[in-house]
This record gives structure tokens, C-alpha cells and sequence, in this order.
């Protein structure tokens, strides 16, 4: 028998309705599903939706509407594209789902448990459409590199912390496979940004500034960090922790795992999802695949910008196939 094949894409935030950018990824996927399961593999092909951060919370707030509210609204329309582009993926996940929310609790404790997290003050210039704080040498002038003329907001508060550092000659061995990372000048990338030096990052926010979020265990004062909880959704689909249906063993322990990205996903996907799955005792991911960005008029087509492209419209006039 052929070994299980594990496939995911990123999960898209659903401050806004899908987008071809997004649709690119979807669609990539799929046609790799497709091929490895007319090769005779077994494959568990997982998409779904990002629904926590601040950005959610904005968008919920501009229409009046809970975030939960705002985000049962939304979510389906990111489900649609099933139809509409004729994707074959197995599982739907929303990071709002209770088992979810549960994994990425999990997670933090036996991260915590490890000694991997702890708390400390920060200052920093966080860039809202990233949902990320941005290190000095990375600003560009005119603010956030991922997204032109985005100011950036300078933010003071005391989090929560990962040890990142701990694990930089381990993301060193990892990454020298050459399977990890394709094309290969992204795992260069990634190897020179480990080389420079890896800073501790933050993994939380203040409840009192940013409501919307998983809770932190044994801490009601923080929540945690858009994309901490959203990158555990990987294995929560799966079933992890408790496993009950035994797709975890079968697809994540001993199947192939393969993640396809946007190349602005390297650090997230490749250096500190890797680490927190170290840090907690899971295998790490066998390949990530990441993909370039569809401009309109020299600019990345995004939602933050407002330039983007309907795939619905697209496909009512031209046909899935196109």
C-alpha cells in the first residue's frame, strides 16, 4: 500500500470575502490531491478558515456584528468555493470550532510545560494586516513590507513570549533536507534568516486590547495570538490531541504531511510552526510548497490593499476550467 498522504493549504482570514489569491493556493492543492489519489495514495486533503485576531474583530465591529456572528456569516462563503471551483477537500475546519479551540489550548500547556513560553514587557510596530509585530530591519518606507503604505502601529504591552531562539540549530537541521522547502531559494531563505540570529516572539495579547482570540490557560487577562492558534489547526483537523477516529496516526505520524503557502508564509510555516511542534513532541511537517503572488497592476492582489478579484464572477463568466 502506498504511504497516506496528508494535504493542507494555509487557512484564509475572513475579514473579507475569498479572493483569487487565495483561490490560487485552493486550487494548487487540489490538482496535487487529485494526482497523488490517481496515483494510488490515500489522501486527506484539509482547508478552513482563520477567524480569530483583530482584524476579525474590526471587520465584526465596521458591520454591527459579534465577531462570532460576523464569522458564521463569512466562513461559508470561503466553503463555497468547493462548488464553484470544484475542489475535492475532505475537511472544512473554522479555528472557532470548540475541538479546535481545544487542540490550541493543549498546544500552550504542553509548550508551557517544556518551559517554552514565558512572560516579559515589549515594544514594537505592529502591522494590523499581517497580525504580526515587525522588526526594525524589515521596514521599508513606506511601513510594512508585506503590505505598502500600511502604517505601523507602535505598541507597548506585556505578553506572552516562545522560546524561538531554543530552537535554532534544530530549524537548521531540519532545513537541510532539501525536501522540507520548495522552491529552493525559499529554503535558503528560511536557512539564512535561522543563521542571523532567531528572536523569542510574542504569542499573545492583552484581552484588554484585542478580545477576540483563544483564551490563554490559567490566564484570563491574555488571548492568544492569531496565528499561534491558527497554525495548530494543522493537526487539530486531524483529531489531535485525543485522536478518536485515528486520522492523526494514519495521515500525520505516519503519512507524508505537505502544506502548500504564499511565500510571505516561510517564517510562519517553515520556522515557527516547526518549532512549536518540536517543542510539544510532533513530528515536524515532511514539505511545504510555496507559491508566488498574483499581482494586478505591479501590487500583490490583497484583501488589506482593496484590489482584489471575485473568483465567484470569474468563474459565472468563464468556467471553473478556465
Amino acid at each position: 500500500m502506498k504511504k497516506r498522504i496528508y494535504l493542507t493549504t494555509t487557512l484564509p482570514y475572513i475579514n473579507a470575502p475569498p479572493h483569487i489569491g487565495f483561490a490560487l493556493e485552493i486550487v494548487q492543492a487540489d490538482a496535487f490531491a487529485r494526482f497523488k489519489r490517481l496515483s494510488g495514495h490515500q489522501v486527506f486533503f484539509n482547508f478552513g478558515t482563520d477567524e480569530h485576531g483583530q482584524k476579525i474583530l474590526k471587520a465584526a465591529e465596521k458591520e454591527g456584528l459579534s465577531p462570532q456572528t460576523y464569522a458564521d456569516k463569512l466562513a461559508p462563503k470561503f466553503d463555497n468555493l468547493k462548488k464553484a471551483l470544484n475542489l475535492s477537500y475532505d475537511n472544512f475546519i473554522r479555528t472557532t470550532d470548540e475541538h479546535h479551540i481545544k487542540a490550541a489550548r493543549h498546544i500552550w500547556k504542553l509548550a508551557d510545560k517544556n518551559g517554552d513560553i514565558y512572560k516579559k514587557k515589549y515594544r514594537g510596530l505592529y502591522c494590523l494586516s499581517c497580525e504580526r509585530f515587525v522588526k526594525e530591519g524589515e521596514i521599508k518606507e513606506d511601513g510594512c513590507p508585506n503590505h505598502p503604505g500600511r502604517a505601523l502601529e507602535e505598541v507597548q504591552e506585556e505578553n506572552y513570549f516562545f522560546r524561538f531562539g531554543k530552537y535554532q540549530d534544530f530549524l537548521l537541521e531540519y532545513l537541510n533536507d532539501p525536501k522540507t522547502i520548495t522552491p529552493k531559494w525559499r529554503r535558503e531563505e528560511a536557512i539564512n534568516f535561522v543563521k542571523e540570529g532567531l528572536e523569542d516572539f510574542p504569542i499573545s495579547r492583552l484581552k484588554s486590547r484585542m478580545t477576540w482570540g483563544v483564551p490563554v490557560p490559567e490566564d484570563d487577562e491574555h488571548v492568544m495570538y492569531v496565528w499561534f492558534d491558527a497554525l495548530v489547526n494543522y493537526i487539530s483537523a486531524l483529531g489531535w490531541p485525543g485522536d478518536e477516529k485515528g486520522n492523526f496516526k494514519k495521515f500525520w505520524e505516519d503519512g507524508e504531511t505537505i502544506q502548500f503557502a504564499g511565500k510571505d508564509q516561510v517564517r510562519f510555516q517553515s520556522l515557527m510552526w516547526q518549532a512549536m511542534l518540536k517543542s510539544v513532541g510532533v513530528k515536524n511537517t515532511d514539505k511545504v510548497f510555496y507559491h508566488g503572488f498574483i499581482n494586478l497592476q505591479g501590487k500583490k492582489i490583497s484583501k488589506s490593499i482593496g484590489n482584489v478579484v471575485d473568483p465567484f464572477n470569474l468563474v459565472k463568466e468563464f468556467g471553473a476550467d478556465a
